[in-house]
């Protein structure tokens, strides 16, 4: 039965030793797999600073871009702003100029007019000093029912 025995331990100390080998076997995995994932998640939180610092300077960047617009913007709002003005103010001149063309139209139709008149009487003289009153010393216009007298 010793022998029995001994083959039985034999038995049992080679299942153990199995075992043994069997288990630093799974050890040795379990602590390579440990130290892979370590080093994952080492990797891994790299890999999210560096994303996390990649979105901070998108941030920073498009905050400028976006403060740069706006300035822009306003630059733009002021400058619509004095041009609508300065529009404003030339439409009021051209209906100025458009009202005194049509004054100097019918005063020149009226010169006109009387020109042909003064050249049927004689008076051809002073059509000269109607159009340019400097030629004459004494230039004095006088008004009587609505017509110029020279």
């Amino acid at each position: 039965m010793s022998s029995r025995n001994n083959m039985i331990n034999s038995s049992t100390s080679s299942e153990d030793d199995q075992e043994n080998r069997y288990k630093t076997i799974i050890d040795e995995k379990k602590r390579k797999r440990m130290i892979s994932n370590r080093e994952s998640a080492r990797r891994s939180r790299l890999k999210r600073e560096e994303h996390i610092k990649d979105l901070n300077d998108q941030v920073t960047y498009f905050t400028t871009r976006n403060n740069q617009m706006v300035q822009k913007i306003d630059e733009i709002a002021q400058s619509y702003t004095s041009i609508q003005s300065e529009n404003k103010i030339l439409r009021m001149q051209v209906e100025e100029l458009k009202k005194r063309q049509e004054l100097l139209q019918e005063l020149l139709v009226s010169y006109q007019n009387s020109s042909y008149v003064c050249d049927a009487v004689g008076m051809g003289n002073y059509q000269d000093y109607l159009v340019k009153p400097w030629l004459q010393n004494t230039f004095e216009a006088q008004t009587t029912d609505g017509i110029y007298q020279f």
